[in-house]
C-alpha cells in the first residue's frame, strides 16, 4: 500500500476539513445570484468525469441541490476545451443534465493548486445582462477565495501525506504503518481472515557500502516489487534504511511461505547483487494479541535467518 494523495477523487462535501469554509462559499453564491439576478448559481466539483454540487442558490426548485451528483458530457467537454480565462457563456442545449433547462449559463473554471481542474462556478439565466462586464470581477473574487482555500487544503494534505510516507520509495514509513496496520488487522479479524507479517531486509555487500546511489536504487526496486506483489488490503512500509515490513491477509500459512518465495524470486530476476533476509509470523483471527508481539516474532525469525546467512557466507 503506497502513501499517495488522492485529493482529486475525493468529494469536498464529504470531507470535514478546517481549511474549507463551505458556509462562506454559500454566501458567495447568494451574492452572485443577487447581483446577476440569476435563476441559479452553483459551485460544481469534477471527479471521475462526474459533477457534484458543492453549493447552490436557486430562485425556485430546479432540483440542483447541494450534494447532488450527476453526469453531463456537454459540460465536461466545454470545461475541457476552455482556456480558463474570462467568463464565457453556453446555451442550455449543449448540456445533457438538468442544466439543459436554462437558456444561458455563464461559467468560470476553478483549479487545484497543482493545476488540476477542480470544477467551476455556474451562473444560470442571469437577468442582469447590461452590467456583466462590471460584475465579472465579483466572479473572479469568488474564484480567488475558493482557490485560496483549496491551496490551504492541498498543502495540509501534503504535509499529512509526507508525515506517513517514506520519501525515497513513496511507501508508508514506520509511523504510517503504525497507523494503517492496526486498522486493517482489526477489519480483517471481523471477516475471519488469517494474517501474517513479513520482514524483508536487504543485505549490502561490504565492498559496495560506499555506493549510496546504487544501493538506494536497489531499495527502490525492492519497494516496487513488494508493492506490486500485494493486494489492496495488505499494508507495506519501509521501517528503516534497509528493512521493510508487510502485513498481509491470507488463507493459510502456506500462502505466506509462497509470498515470501515469490518476492525473493522476483527480486533475483531484477537485481542479482543483493541478498535478502526475511522473517515471518503467522496468526489466525482468534489470536487475541496485538500487532507488536506478532512483529517481534517476525523479527526473531529475521535475526535467526540473518545469522544462518552469515554462517553460510563466512
Amino acid at each position: 500500500m503506497l502513501a499517495q494523495s488522492n485529493h482529486h477523487q475525493l468529494w469536498l462535501r464529504e470531507q470535514d476539513h478546517p481549511a474549507i469554509n463551505l458556509p462562506r462559499w454559500q454566501q458567495q453564491m447568494d451574492l452572485l445570484a443577487s447581483f446577476y439576478r440569476s435563476q441559479a448559481s452553483l459551485i460544481l466539483q469534477l471527479a471521475d468525469n462526474r459533477f457534484q454540487i458543492v453549493c447552490a442558490h436557486q430562485s425556485q426548485d430546479y432540483s440542483l441541490n447541494g450534494g447532488a451528483i450527476f453526469s453531463d458530457a456537454g459540460l465536461f467537454k466545454i470545461l475541457e476545451s476552455h482556456s480558463g480565462y474570462g467568463l464565457p457563456n453556453s446555451n442550455g442545449s449543449e448540456f445533457t443534465s438538468g442544466l439543459s433547462q436554462f437558456q444561458q449559463v455563464l461559467y468560470q473554471l476553478i483549479y487545484w493548486p497543482d493545476g488540476e481542474l477542480f470544477g467551476c462556478i455556474l451562473i444560470c439565466d442571469p437577468k442582469q445582462n447590461r452590467f456583466q462586464d462590471r460584475l465579472a470581477p465579483l466572479v473572479e473574487t469568488t474564484k480567488s477565495l475558493i482557490q485560496a482555500e483549496l491551496k490551504h487544503l492541498f498543502l495540509m494534505m501534503k504535509v499529512q501525506m509526507l508525515s506517513v510516507q517514506d520519501e525515497q520509495t513513496c511507501m508508508l514509513n514506520q509511523y504510517g504503518f503504525s497507523l494503517m496496520a492496526p486498522r486493517q488487522l482489526s477489519l480483517s479479524r471481523r471477516f475471519g481472515s488469517h494474517a501474517g507479517i513479513i520482514l524483508v531486509e536487504a543485505i549490502f555487500d561490504d565492498s559496495t557500502e560506499g555506493q549510496t546511489e546504487s544501493n538506494e536504487q536497489k531499495l527502490r526496486i525492492l519497494a516496487r516489487i513488494i508493492h506490486n506483489s500485494l493486494r489492496d488490503a495488505d499494508v507495506s512500509a519501509r521501517i528503516n534504511h534497509n528493512q521493510f515490513i508487510i502485513l498481509c491477509f491470507i488463507d493459510n500459512q502456506s500462502n505466506l511461505d509462497s509470498l515470501v518465495l515469490r518476492l525473493k524470486k522476483q527480486f533475483a530476476k531484477e537485481e542479482q547483487n543483493l541478498n535478502l533476509v526475511t522473517g515471518q509470523s503467522y496468526f489466525t483471527p482468534d489470536t487475541q494479541i496485538s500487532l507488536a508481539p506478532m512483529q517481534q516474532q517476525a523479527n526473531d525469525s529475521l535475526n535467526l535467518n540473518r545469522l544462518q546467512l552469515q554462517k553460510r557466507t563466512n
